[in-house]
């Protein structure tokens, strides 16, 4: 008879990693403004008037937040 090796990982370990090394700044910035109730276009403008740098060099607009919120998992 032939013995098997299995390999066990917590699942969602992997994703939540990558997810967290991206950028940690713009994640808790993002969370804050959602936690305040804000929907995506108010936190465009939020970003927008603190000057926010977002990460791909363009202006924020709605699609961008909501990309990144996807992104970095934050409902």
């Amino acid at each position: 008879m032939k013995q098997l090796k299995v390999s066990v990982n917590k699942k969602g370990k992997h994703d939540r990693k990558t997810a967290d090394n991206d950028n940690p700044e713009l994640r808790i910035l993002l969370e804050r403004l959602k936690k305040k109730g804000l929907n995506p276009m108010q936190m465009c403008q939020k970003l927008q008037e603190h000057k926010v740098a977002p990460p791909s060099g363009e202006i924020w607009s709605y699609d961008l937040v909501v990309d990144q919120c996807k992104k970095l998992k934050i409902n």
